[in-house]
């Protein structure tokens, strides 16, 4: 190949990377389904090198697997892996909103406001609302410094695959737009603390929600040990299992602060700081 072909195939490989990707997200390809270069070099109309190099790229996204006399396959949906990804995200996004509070620029704001009304007000589908969920949290990622911000954003990627496979014919749940809302309220309000309450029980619904639905007998272990890490009591079953609605308790009660009702997990401090009777 020579070096005009190279430069082709150079510019081409993004293309190619984010067309594999979308179809994997969108359930085209579906888990476990084998992948041939040849194949996909005829359904995208792409060269072989670009395919080949985007295929690397999905490899270290976790998007496809690659093993010796078995070639590359889409990777299977794997429900742990889920839990470790929320778990990740629990640890590590929500302690950092403190300072996104302090820093965000009235234009990140504005926005997050727009994304969030077409959220809640413009009927859309999966990967829609996906599109703007991503960066309507992605714009605060700004605050965070370059190499948090990038395993933040490695991190809800990889989730993003679970996310969109899952809420494939199923409507986005309701929760999702309203503890935007109030998570968008408590950062026009500069209020970080708030705010980090709001994303932790935003991800806490994400997480039990899409696994208990998927497998109610599914055994937690990451995400308990996490949210007890960052201050919050998740009411544990037999054998691990979390059984929809959670009440989770946080360690630390606000004063003035009104939940967001969830699906799957509510936020039950008030009533464990001032039980019924006293």
């Amino acid at each position: 190949m020579d070096t005009e072909d190279r430069s082709r195939a150079g510019d081409a490989v993004p293309l190619v990377h984010e067309e594999l990707r979308e179809l994997i997200l969108a359930g085209h390809l579906l888990p476990g389904q084998r992948l041939t270069q040849r194949e996909l070099s005829d359904r995208l109309n792409a060269g072989r090198t670009p395919v080949r190099e985007a295929l690397r790229m999905l490899e270290a996204e976790g998007f496809v697997v690659s093993r010796a006399n078995h070639g590359i396959t889409v990777a299977p949906l794997d429900l742990d892996e889920a839990e470790e990804l929320f778990a990740a995200l629990l640890l590590l996004q929500p302690p950092l909103l403190a300072r996104a509070a302090r820093e965000v620029s009235a234009e990140a704001l504005a926005r997050m406001a727009e994304l969030s009304l077409a959220m809640r007000t413009v009927p859309q589908e999966p990967r829609d609302f996906h599109r703007d969920h991503f960066e309507f949290h992605r714009t605060l990622q700004a605050t965070f410094g370059p190499t948090l911000d990038k395993v933040v954003n490695d991190l809800y990627l990889r989730l993003s695959r679970l996310q969109r496979f899952y809420y494939r014919g199923r409507r986005i749940p309701a929760f999702a737009q309203e503890l935007d809302l109030a998570f968008l309220e408590a950062m026009r309000a500069r209020d970080g603390v708030r705010a980090r309450r709001v994303q932790e029980l935003h991800m806490l619904n994400s997480a039990v929600g899409l696994i208990t639905d998927v497998d109610p007998w599914h055994r937690f272990g990451p995400l308990i040990d996490a949210a007890a890490g960052v201050g919050i009591h998740l009411p544990v079953g037999a054998e691990g299992r979390l059984a929809p609605p959670v009440r989770a308790t946080w360690a630390t009660a606000l004063p003035g602060y009104r939940p967001v009702a969830g699906g799957w997990v509510v936020d039950a401090t008030a009533e464990h700081a001032h039980p019924p009777g006293r």
